[in-house]
């Protein structure tokens, strides 16, 4: 096993902050599924499902709504879920969440919103990498599209061209983030907005049994 000069773990009943040296590489876990995790590595955040390995080598073994095991630098650590601020002790804050139950006839998680002010339905879509909104939406939230980025889009019907978008703000009950990256679709679809990474990746995620916690840093 490679030996290190300096390893500090920080541990909380909620959180993990892992800082390795030589390199000094902090890691952190910021979402947590079965059989997937959000990380951030040294200022990079991604995405790993079991089995896959990502930047400097780190590799996800096996992730539970509530762990991740991951093998890096040659050391295997089960991590559990950012929370707060760590500088040698855990600082608890109290931080606004929403707690979403499953639709009972979708099957995934529905939540109204807002973007800039104005009502929007969504559904969580952890595989969506940014928050996606037919053009119908769009017009009706009078959303400017001049001078946004053309992005191909894979869908259920095959590729679409999509036109990306800085949203001013997005809201879902206490929780709201400003200047989020969205994709608008050509036509009605998507039927109900996807409410994508580019929002979620900003928030800690976990799952109490069917309960999905969605809560500010």
């Amino acid at each position: 096993m490679q030996r290190f000069q300096q390893i500090v773990v920080l541990v909380a009943a909620l959180g993990f902050t892992w800082v390795a040296g030589p390199a000094m590489a902090e890691l952190r876990v910021q979402a947590l599924f079965a059989g997937k995790a959000l990380f951030l590595l040294d200022g990079q955040r991604f995405v790993l499902s079991d089995g896959e390995t990502g930047p400097d080598g780190l590799r996800l073994l096996r992730a539970t709504s509530e762990s991740a095991l991951v093998e890096y630098q040659g050391r295997e650590q089960r991590l559990g879920l950012e929370r707060g601020r760590f500088a040698g002790a855990y600082e608890s804050r109290s931080l606004p969440e929403l707690r979403l139950l499953p639709n009972s006839q979708f099957g995934g998680y529905r939540v109204n919103g807002t973007i800039n002010g104005q009502p929007v339905g969504f559904v969580v879509d952890t595989g969506a990498t940014l928050i996606t909104l037919s053009q119908h939406d769009a017009e009706r939230l009078r959303l400017s599209l001049s001078g946004g980025n053309p992005v191909p889009v894979e869908t259920a019907s095959g590729r679409v061209m999509g036109q990306r978008v800085v949203l001013e703000r997005v809201q879902i009950g206490g929780l709201e983030e400003r200047d989020v990256g969205a994709v608008v679709l050509p036509g009605d679809r998507p039927a109900t907005a996807l409410l994508g990474m580019s929002f979620l990746s900003r928030l800690d995620i976990r799952n109490e049994g069917p309960t999905l916690v969605l809560q500010a840093r």
